[in-house]
């Protein structure tokens, strides 16, 4: 990577005299950016450009020049590579369109530049992409060209799937006052991916806030890795959700956690702060570069009553707590006053001070109070008579964040002239708005949070039993997987029990006249499930009976389901369960997810789960503290506390199942999913009632 984002020598290939030749660019923006270095011209005729020979045979130029730039017609992109690496060139940016995204043929060339790469240990960017830019050394890639004074340097770095989306973010983020660090363009990536370029831009001294633009997330488990070893914020903008419809509807488990869910999981998990529009993801990015909101107490200082009340309100709805003013605090501030008209509180309202100036001394005041966590400073003036103060004021806003260490967002409310001003000159963030400021704020906060509960100790969750022989489940995967993907209910029950989950005591009856022994086995009272293959929502079609308490009652209903179902090829006799007492239900599942690995999931459970899909998800791997976390989440989170005088969820009966699952599909890799619902809590105790595992 060192060598990609700062070469000391650049090769730019397909360069022409012709005035459309896009490679010109290239160079233009090159020299335009002031990057400094040898920089090489190679195109098929020759002649020169900006004072550099341009030339036409590879031979001419020296050998291991560090990073070669490609932009010809993609049919020609592999023999310029050949040629590259007999230079001994081992990085390359590959612009050039016309691979898999194109056509059937663009998809042999591009599985043809990926072979070269991975035999000759080259490393590229793209193709099909703008490429990249360095805003700290000048080097600027893009094909097109760009100006310096627009894309100011900074701290910002932006990974983008997506060219255009990678120069809307510069754009937006300089019209903000945020500075660019790094722009990447991936392209098809190819080779290099959002998980090599965070890996660089963890550790890249210059870049302080990472955003990320992504249409697909193939490799989720290499990049929730990659986070652990991230210590900046980062910011997912993730389009091309993939809609319920794609996914098997008939397990609760896959039908709940689909693939943008799971999307939603990893990030809260590794503390990915996830946008939905540009302006979420500009904002979110003003955020983080200002201090860390460390706690819930806010000072709002406002120069307009009205506004005063917006950010009250906004300040309310995140949780924010305005911490009152000392008595010492109003009497210093109300010396300013001109008339005493108005009442000094937090939020404080300076509507009646006309010197700016003395604004400054009052934010000073706020920042240097123990009980502010951080201040919001919202500021109305008129154009023609206090910009220049407005100026003063604001520009000192920096200066004061730096010596308090305490984020301090400002909204200026002015003529758009006025404020294009100000933005020219001052390096602080400004929000159009109390709410966004705001939103601002709690994202930092939340950020903190998330920071501090990583330095909690992890927890493991409880040893699982060993399992006994395998050999005999392994013959029921191979079996379900001819027949239809699914465990017989009462082999899933069993394989549950083996990695140490509560069972309510269960037994299966193949002919009728082995019902009333099993059920005077297991005690009254009981229930009766129809093991039906392909069969999952059995009390939607009469496959379940319950609330048979006595001898006499089984014998009255016993044989029902076999005469129900005797006739379906698929029934293969009568599960006989204990019925227990029932406090709450939940949903507990787990399945396979292609990119983000085991994929965990909890929620309440029962008949309702469809409908009322409180569930929480995570990829693994589990520990105590994330189950807590999933619980925690819920909308029902307080029935699981205890509520109206029944008990709560017993949790490290919770950790003890989801342990198990964890340990199940460790074992068994043929296993894609596993749906426990409902697990029972009662009197302390929980149990498992039913359970379902598909194979693949």
């Amino acid at each position: 990577m060192e060598k990609i984002f700062n070469p000391a020598s650049i090769l730019v290939i397909g360069v022409s005299e012709q005035p459309h030749n896009l490679a010109q660019n290239i160079v233009a923006n090159l020299s335009g950016f002031g990057w400094q270095g040898d920089l090489y011209l190679l195109g098929k005729e020759g002649g020169q450009f900006l004072g550099y020979p341009i030339h036409t045979e590879m031979a001419a130029l020296p050998d291991a020049i560090d990073l070669a730039v490609i932009l010809t017609p993609a049919a020609t992109v592999p023999s310029l590579m050949r040629a590259c690496i007999a230079k001994n060139i081992r990085h390359m940016v590959i612009e050039s369109g016309g691979f898999s995204e194109f056509s059937a043929a663009g998809r042999a060339l591009e599985e043809e530049i990926k072979i070269l790469a991975a035999r000759h240990k080259v490393s590229f960017v793209g193709p099909n992409g703008i490429s990249i830019i360095n805003r700290h050394n000048g080097l600027c890639l893009p094909f097109m060209r760009l100006s310096p004074e627009e894309i100011r340097p900074g701290g910002l770095s932006v990974i983008s799937q997506s060219g255009g989306l990678a120069l809307t973010y510069i754009g937006l983020g300089c019209r903000e006052n945020l500075g660019v660090a790094k722009i990447i363009s991936m392209g098809n990536k190819s080779n290099l991916d959002e998980v090599d370029y965070l890996k660089f831009l963890a550790g890249d001294k210059e870049t302080k806030v990472i955003g990320l633009y992504l249409e697909s997330m193939d490799k989720g488990q290499a990049f929730m890795a990659a986070l652990k070893n991230c210590k900046k914020p980062v910011i997912l903008h993730k389009s091309n959700t993939s809609p319920q419809s794609q996914v098997i509807a008939q397990s609760h488990t896959a039908a709940l956690a689909v693939d943008d869910q799971v999307v939603d999981a990893a990030c809260q998990q590794g503390g990915v702060f996830r946008v939905r529009s540009f302006a979420q993801f500009i904002n979110y990015a003003k955020a983080f570069s200002l201090p860390a909101m460390q706690g819930d107490n806010l000072m709002v200082i406002s120069r307009s009553g009205g506004h005063a009340v917006v950010a009250a309100d906004a300040a309310a709805a995140n949780g924010f707590t305005l911490p009152p003013l000392s008595d010492a605090f109003v009497e210093q501030i109300s010396r300013q006053f001109r008339a005493s008209v108005i009442k000094l509180t937090n939020p404080i309202d300076l509507g009646d001070i006309f010197n700016i100036d003395y604004y400054v001394t009052i934010l000073e005041m706020a920042l240097a109070r123990d009980d502010v966590d951080g201040v919001l400073l919202n500021h109305v003036f008129q154009a023609d008579s206090e910009l220049d103060a407005t100026m003063r004021l604001v520009q000192k806003v920096g200066t004061l964040i730096e010596q308090h260490g305490k984020p301090v967002t400002v909204v200026l409310f002015s003529s758009v002239n006025a404020l294009a001003q100000i933005m020219e000159k001052v390096a602080v963030p400004i929000f159009s708005e109390p709410g966004l400021a705001i939103e601002a704020l709690a994202v930092s906060r939340q950020r903190s949070r998330f920071l501090a509960a990583a330095q909690v100790a992890d927890t493991p969750l409880p040893a699982v039993p060993k399992p006994g022989d395998r050999s005999l489940f392994n013959e029921w995967i191979e079996d379900a997987s001819r027949r239809d993907k699914t465990l017989f209910a009462d082999q899933s029950l069993t394989l549950l029990q083996e990695y140490g989950m509560p069972l309510a005591p269960f037994a299966l009856a193949r002919h009728p006249h082995e019902l009333l022994d099993v059920g005077e086995e297991l005690g009254y009272p009981l229930v009766l499930k129809a093991v039906v293959a392909g069969l999952s929502h059995k009390s939607d079609v009469g496959g379940v009976l319950t609330g048979i308490s006595s001898r006499r009652a089984f014998e009255d209903v016993g044989a029902l389901l076999f005469q129900r179902f005797s006739g379906d090829a698929g029934f293969c006799g009568v599960l006989v369960q204990k019925e227990v007492d029932t406090t709450l239900e939940m949903i507990v599942g787990a399945r396979r997810d292609a990119s983000f690995g085991d994929i965990f999931l909890v929620g309440l459970g029962g008949v309702y789960a469809e409908i009322l899909q409180d569930f929480q998800i995570v990829p693994g791997p589990l520990r105590c503290e994330i189950v807590s976390a999933m619980a925690a989440r819920l909308r029902g989170a307080r029935i699981l506390k205890g509520a109206r005088g029944r008990a709560g969820i017993d949790l490290s009966q919770l950790n003890r199942v989801m342990a198990g699952l964890q340990a199940l599909l460790h074992d068994y890799p043929a296993i894609s999913e596993v749906e426990i619902n409902p697990l029972v809590f009662t009197a302390g105790q929980c149990f498992v009632v039913d359970g379902r595992i598909v194979v693949l």
